[in-house]
């Protein structure tokens, strides 16, 4: 019995289904799902348009309650939104350190950036669901609860930046002939996460562009951010498909002279005797 069972793991392991590339094919593939679920956790909360901050606490729950059944979903596809993203940014860093001389800390650093910006997605969702679970209680602290959705679905965009400036960083030092990733895709890294500046003001303004709701902080940000998921997406299922059957060699990204002096040093025990 076992040992069929141990018969057919290795006859999946060794399928084509489960090979390095197929593997990143998914990992791509998550950028595009993680920007569709997200899109559609507001199209199912009746957030599009945003719920304004002008609202009474009043009006606010019965929104809620008008959309109960919309918002516990949307609320899930949030959560399942972040999980699509860590694999596309571990696809991102792997392909990252096939870039020559770039050091192990540029790719790190994206990696543990996107594993921070999971919690932009799953936060407020788990917030979300929160404030739709009890509607009997207080109106106020219902209110309070939608604006802290508001806040942190919008406002935490410095992980992103930091990612998106490392991702950038290493496609300009490949100045190979032919470079793995597109030089327009550092452009787009670098200008997307500009645009979401802005909204570290959100929290003081109830109207205007700088609001949750407003033109700035929800509609630009919000569809540039999703447009380039789409298309880092796009450009890494490509990469992958370019990439040599069985992977390709990883240069050395620790260029150091440390280990020719440490040969060249005499032994540190070498001068003292043995006790």
């Amino acid at each position: 019995m076992f040992s069929k069972i141990n018969d057919f793991v290795d006859r999946l392991g060794r399928s084509r289904w489960l090979s390095p590339k197929n593997f990143q094919y998914a990992c791509a593939v998550c950028g595009i799902l993680c920007s569709l679920f997200f899109f559609f956790a507001f199209v199912a909360c009746d957030f599009l348009p945003p719920i304004p901050p002008t609202w009474s606490a009043e009006r606010t729950v019965e929104h809620y309650k008008n959309n109960h059944d919309g918002i516990a979903t949307g609320s899930a596809l949030l959560v399942i939104s972040g999980m699509f993203y860590l694999p596309l940014t571990a696809a991102i860093s792997g392909q990252m350190r096939r870039i020559p001389k770039l050091h192990y800390s540029v790719s790190i650093l994206q990696l543990a950036s996107g594993a921070a910006g999971i919690f932009t997605f799953m936060m407020p969702g788990m917030i979300l669901g929160v404030a739709n679970y009890r509607l009997g209680r207080p109106v106020e602290i219902t209110q309070a609860l939608n604006e802290l959705f508001w806040i942190t679905a919008l406002m935490p965009w410095p992980t992103f930046l930091v990612q998106n400036f490392a991702f950038a960083y290493a496609i300009l030092i490949d100045t190979r002939p032919v470079c793995i990733f597109p030089k327009p895709i550092a452009l787009l890294n670098i200008a997307v996460p500009i645009i979401f500046i802005p909204g570290i003001a959100m929290h003081t303004v109830f109207t205007g562009p700088l609001a949750w709701n407003g033109a700035w902080t929800f509609w630009i940000a919000g569809l540039t951010f999703c447009l380039q998921l789409i298309i880092d997406s796009i450009c890494l299922i490509r990469i992958v498909r370019a990439e040599p059957e069985g992977g390709e060699t990883i240069a050395d990204n620790f260029p150091t002279t440390l280990n020719e002096e440490v040969k060249q040093a005499p032994h540190a025990g070498s001068s003292h005797s043995t006790v």
